[in-house]
């Protein structure tokens, strides 16, 4: 770990994990530019412009935690995931700001703020709190209950809006902290398996349900391997029994885009005009990049608006398309180094707070990572979720920098 001197003598910081940091901040405005650089309108109106700003008010704010104590961090978890339930209430119930057929801002005027993402800031804190004073534990139940509730409500509220994508994130978030809470890999196993009946039940198809007969059979050999008690051993096993029966009703509630966009990614040329346009333009962006890309600004797909989104959802795509195999690389080198910097904190301190926060803060920009690159190639469905420090947006902008100024936080004083 680097050190030096700011404001505070007796601090260290990491000098390699914030000029990571700003090296992926000044990649995505870039990006961010020249995938809006036609448009004739003042340059405080502009896309890129307003991302700078974005990031210099998320800068200040992240500088702000850093020099929150620990404790403090801790007592106000609470109170921060009550207001954050509200804010999506009012999303909810009072329809906020609707974009594309889902309402999930909040119009402020100058700012439109987007409540899950704050949620996301506000469940880490939570459910790292509660988790760090009350362990889990697949044969204790009752440990359960409080995070389950923690849980559950942001992620229905968040699903509700609909945002599936990021309703996916709660959940990761969740299975890192009973990870780092005391389950061991065979118990979160055991834990997700009837989201796995549910994916796997539902073809009809005989090599899908050969895969699911075969996955039961791995879910009746972890049972007995852990030596659960016999009662949690046959629930176990009848939830995904059920649950692979009752793959046609999750299916049917999902929203009709979202199960289009499964669809899609299935078979992107059932639909070339319609829901698959989107990857067959992203895949057709970075395939004609090669490797040293197109040149800074001069992609045809982006240029001419073939790429849909190219500067929120899309931006992998730009970046390669422009950039090529070589520059996609270098971004992804960045992303790695910010995250070994980042989980490497949990080395320096004893403290479980320290540790769930920390890994809780890597998942979130990790899941978003993974999941948006995976959705440009053609690896996943289309999802709405944006590319940290890359993609625009202000809340989400907010969210990376906040979550920066958790993990400088943690490596100064979580040690103490």
């Amino acid at each position: 770990m680097s050190s030096g001197r700011f404001l505070d003598k007796s601090l260290k910081y990491d000098w390699l994990f914030l000029g990571t940091t700003f090296a992926l901040m000044t990649v995505g405005v870039c990006l961010v530019y020249s995938a809006t650089t036609g448009e004739d309108i003042p340059m405080y109106d502009t896309f890129w412009f307003k991302q700078i700003v974005y990031f210099f008010g998320g800068s200040l704010l992240a500088a702000g935690i850093v020099f929150v104590k620990i404790d403090w961090l801790k007592n106000i978890a609470f109170p921060v995931y009550v207001i954050s339930l509200v804010l999506l209430c009012i999303v909810l119930f009072l329809a906020g700001d609707v974009v594309k057929g889902a309402g999930r801002w909040i119009d402020l005027g100058i700012f439109k703020l987007q409540p899950s993402e704050f949620a996301k800031i506000a469940y880490l804190l939570t459910i790292s709190f509660w988790l760090s004073k009350h362990p889990v534990s697949l044969f204790k139940l009752k440990t359960f209950a409080v995070p389950a509730l923690l849980f559950i409500v942001p992620f229905a509220l968040v699903l509700k809006q609909p945002d599936l994508s990021t309703a996916l994130v709660f959940i990761a978030v969740t299975l890192v902290a009973f990870f780092f809470a005391g389950l061991s890999l065979t118990d979160l196993f055991l834990v997700v398996s009837p989201v796995f009946s549910v994916l796997l039940s539902h073809s009809q198809s005989l090599p899908f349900q050969v895969l699911w007969g075969a996955f039961i059979c791995l879910v009746v050999f972890a049972v007995f391997r852990r030596r659960l008690p016999k009662a949690l051993m046959a629930a176990i096993l009848v939830v995904n029994i059920l649950s692979g029966y009752a793959s046609s009703m999750a299916w049917n509630m999902l929203e009709p885009h979202q199960q289009k966009r499964v669809n899609t990614f299935l078979d992107p040329m059932s639909d070339p005009l319609g829901d698959g346009y989107q990857v067959l333009q992203s895949i057709t962006a970075i395939g004609s990049g090669g490797a040293v890309g197109k040149g800074f600004g001069n992609g045809s797909q982006t240029n001419l608006a073939f790429l849909p989104e190219e500067h929120t959802d899309f931006i992998f795509s730009v970046l390669g398309e422009q950039f090529g195999f070589f520059g996609c690389t270098f971004v992804l080198l960045l992303f790695a180094l910010f995250l070994w910097r980042a989980t490497s904190i949990c080395k320096m301190s004893s403290d479980p707070f320290v540790t769930l926060v920390t890994m809780g803060a890597s998942t979130i920009i990790l899941f978003h990572v993974v999941v948006n690159i995976a959705m440009t190639v053609g690896l996943m469905p289309v999802t709405g979720l944006p590319l940290p420090f890359i993609s625009y947006g202000g809340s989400f902008a907010l969210t990376c920098m906040v979550l920066v100024g958790f993990l400088v936080n943690m490596r100064l004083h979580g040690h103490q």
